[in-house]
């Protein structure tokens, strides 16, 4: 055959085709060898492509917006450590459309809960979103039906519209096509409908309406959500400088709010996902390692094999297979091996993945749905030939190593291994050791961060409350005397359902998105400039409820209202911040923004326990309270929350006379509780998830290290069967061959777990930033760590030890 690219092509095919089709003879006379290869190998790569799919989702999956990649969210944070919203003011917003500053366009939303009420009258509740004009075109989306906001809506005095989401047109409008220009009923009136929206609009998330919004162009309350879409190819540091200097001219154009102020730019991605990011990180990471170890392990099998196969190796040698064509056939085996646990671990991927989701992933931003889409199968096929290459590397050079052996009468000392297989295997087990530890110890960090969010005190007690939300239509309501009246008509109604403990109604629920305002707070009397606090608004009965504890002083009462002397309770934060070791209950505070309003003066009536706002693992801010009656026309006065405490078993029980209350008070108002303790736990679901799948793969290591050790020291005692038979004959009692043993195993161990608590150590003070109080140095971990591994290899160096120990000398001997 003439020799041309095409025939050289086809003759290497069919090489491989011939290697493919021995590898498969070879694997299929040793099930039990590939069984435990193809196994081990699943585990890992299907572990990995799990995570990998689950990370790519949240994290790498395109968002359907255009130029997705140039959004950003922009909130601000003072530079002096003072508290703020972390929202943005109009005047900042006005400030970043500057043809200046490389951004294309800024806009702000705002959020408010309203009541939507359907042809039967029937309320439901659903959250509106105020857009500043270019919100739409900033994102990019072209609306389903409908050409959305003009110019004319945002002009002053122009007239309101809405744009309805795509989700609330399917469900509630069922579609309809000439939803166009009819009206959208709230409870509050009705306005509009515009246009609806894309399938895929989802800024800002769980948004139902959104409608135009104006804003003073030098307003300085921080109120507003910040969105940014950059030019292409801009540099954030470029961006961050360019936002500093703007931030110089503000604080030199409005000094007091934009003092000491700096803005924080973040992909619009992460701020969607949020810390959800360092978990599936850190667990992505340890996959990686439990590939590894995977692979380390499927070596051990191979290497053990493969001085098995020395036979066979020396008679292909002999009749002239050249040491390339030896090597490359081991490849093969290899790689059929590697593809045979690569399909077996996509298909482990996706049921895992399944699995994930009904746990409770889908609930997580970015994780509705996993799919399997060509990054996640490209992955899949990187982790084959990774793994391909790396178990097939170690056999490779097994041969390359067995210098000499060409001769048939060599097969005797062949059998025995040779110095680079011994070698390798000692390597092996002290990887899968320091592997093994790493991981455990990255669950015990994950575990140990899970239990100090559970058992710190976040301030109240979860159990036995009821929580729901209630939004008072100012058409209805525009009176303040009218929503004290029935605000304390509806308390009184809850507080005489039996089995009720107490009621009272918050501006804000612990555990929720925290934008209650920070005014400026001035503690009379002092010579300090004024702090910063949160201004929280709830009624008499709301400690009581919540379980708050009153450090000193009184609570809210039924006597605190507007005609009676203005009163307020402080937080312990507040008294450790601003008092300075004055007495609290002596003491008066003003508050107010940008400036101290001086009829806001009231004294401090009593102090209670700190309470975590915005999330578990959140420091405590100083905060004061204030009664509804007292706090006169704000905005946001006609949207609260009521919390109801119960002695029963199951608070559950109470919702029906709870919402049989609400609807005696006013049948239009839409209704839903929640369970204080679903909700405390719902805000760790992320951190639950990663500590399960941190505790699995570390079962897995730990498995994975005992099967791999057990297999190596086993081989190796089978390897010096003829020198303990010897030694047995010449009266070495079966003690002191069992140590003899031992002792190999137990240098290895030991050499293994010193450097794993070093890579754990290191891996332990990077999870640390991202974990809640957690430590690498923590006096518990690493040595449990440590002990659960150790104790593993030790049980599985004893096995085979104490039964080479028990071998019969003449048997031994004689099968050599």
């Amino acid at each position: 055959m003439k020799d041309t690219p095409v025939t050289r092509v086809w003759f290497w095919f069919e090489q491989v085709g011939q290697d493919v089709r021995i590898a498969l003879r070879t694997i299929r006379r040793d099930r039990i060898f590939a069984l435990a290869a193809v196994s081990t190998l699943a585990l890992g790569i299907g572990a990995t492509t799990a995570i990998f799919g689950t990370a790519n989702a949240a994290l790498l999956r395109p968002l359907p917006y255009p130029d997705w990649q140039d959004i950003r969210t922009v909130r601000t944070a003072f530079t002096d450590g003072n508290l703020t919203s972390g929202l943005v003011a109009p005047v900042e917003v006005t400030r970043m459309n500057d043809p200046a500053l490389p951004i294309v366009r800024a806009v702000a939303s705002l959020r408010r809960d309203a009541t939507l009420l359907l042809n039967d009258d029937a309320p439901m509740s659903i959250v509106i979103q105020g857009v500043t004009q270019g919100f739409f075109e900033l994102f990019g989306l072209p609306n389903t039906i409908g050409s959305g906001f003009t110019d004319e809506h945002y002009r002053p005095g122009g007239r309101p519209g809405a744009v309805i989401s795509h989700r609330l047109w399917r469900e509630v409008f069922s579609s309809d096509p000439a939803i166009v220009g009819k009206s959208l009923r709230l409870a509050d009136g009705s306005v509009p409908i515009l246009a609806v929206a894309a399938r895929d609009m989802a800024a800002p998330a769980d948004t139902d309406v959104w409608v135009n919004m104006s804003l003073p162009p030098e307003g300085t309350a921080h109120s507003f959500e910040g969105y940014l879409r950059v030019r292409p190819r801009t540099n954030p540091e470029a961006l961050r400088a360019a936002l500093a200097t703007m931030a110089v001219g503000l604080a030199r154009d409005y000094p007091g709010p934009e003092t000491n102020r700096a803005f924080i730019v973040q992909p619009l991605v992460n701020a969607m996902v949020g810390d959800l990011r360092p978990i599936l990180l850190i667990v992505l990471s340890a996959t990686g390692l439990l590939l590894l170890l995977s692979c380390v392990n499927v070596t051990n099998l191979l290497l053990a094999r493969g001085a098995r196969r020395t036979r066979e190796i020396l008679v292909r040698s002999t009749l002239g297979a050249t040491r390339g064509r030896i090597v490359r056939q081991l490849l093969t085996e290899s790689a059929v091996l590697a593809f045979a646990g690569a399909v077996a671990g996509v298909l482990l991927a996706y049921v895992g993945v399944r699995v994930l989701l009904a746990y409770g992933a889908s609930n997580l931003p970015r994780l509705e749905a996993v799919s399997f889409d060509v990054s996640v199968l490209l992955f899949a096929a990187g982790t084959l030939v990774i793994s391909a290459l790396v178990v097939g590397l170690a056999p490779s050079l097994q041969v390359s190593g067995a210098k000499g052996l060409r001769l048939i009468g060599d097969v005797g000392r062949a059998l025995r291994g040779t110095r680079f297989t011994r070698r390798a295997l000692r390597v092996m087990i002290v990887a899968e050791v320091a592997l093994a530890v790493t991981l455990v110890a990255g669950a015990g960090w994950l575990v140990r961060s899970f239990t100090n969010l559970q058992s710190d005190d976040p301030g109240f007690s979860p159990e036995g409350r009821v929580i729901f939300d209630v939004r008072l239509p100012f058409a209805r309501y525009q009176q303040p005397e009218q929503r004290s009246v029935w605000i304390r008509t509806l308390l009184g109604k809850l507080r005489a359902i039996e089995g009720v403990e107490s009621a009272g109604s918050t501006s804000g629920v612990p555990m929720r998105t925290d934008n209650e305002p920070t005014p400026l707070v001035q503690v009379q009397g002092s010579p300090e400039r004024p702090g910063v606090a949160r201004r929280r608004t709830v009624s008499p009965g709301f400690f009581e409820a919540m379980g708050i504890q009153l450090r000193s002083g009184r609570v809210f009462t039924e006597d605190d209202r507007q005609t009676t002397a203005q009163v307020a309770i402080v937080n312990e934060t507040f008294v450790r911040r601003y008092l300075q070791g004055r007495d609290p209950l002596t003491t008066e505070i003003s508050f107010g923004f940008p400036t101290i309003v001086p009829a806001t003066r009231r004294a401090i009536v009593g102090v209670v326990q700190d309470v975590k706002y915005a999330s578990l693992w959140s420091e405590p801010e100083p905060a004061f309270y204030v009664v509804p009656d007292q706090i006169g026309q704000l905005p946001g006065a006609f949207s609260f929350s009521v919390i109801v405490s119960t002695r029963l078993a199951d608070p559950a029980a109470l919702v029906p006379a709870i919402r049989a209350a609400v609807r005696e008070t006013d049948p239009l108002l839409p209704f839903a509780a929640e369970d204080m303790s679903t909700l405390v736990a719902s805000t760790l679901t992320r951190q639950r998830l990663g500590m399960t799948l941190m505790l699995l793969f570390g079962l897995m290591a730990l498995a994975l290290a005992a099967i791999g050790i057990y297999g190596v020291i086993a081989y190796a005692s089978a390897e010096r069967r003829g020198e303990v038979a010897t030694r047995m004959a010449l009266g070495a009692s079966p003690s002191s061959v069992f140590w003899l043993l031992i002792r190999e195993g137990r240098t290895l161990a030991i050499a293994g777990a010193v450097l794993g608590a070093g890579a754990a150590y290191a891996s332990g003070r990077l999870a640390s930033n991202w974990l809640y109080e957690v430590q690498a140095s923590d006096r518990l971990v690493l040595p449990i760590a440590l002990a659960l591994v150790l104790g593993v290899t030790i049980v599985a160096i004893l096995i085979p030890a104490r039964r080479a120990s028990r071998t019969s000398p003449a048997y031994a001997l004689s099968s050599e």
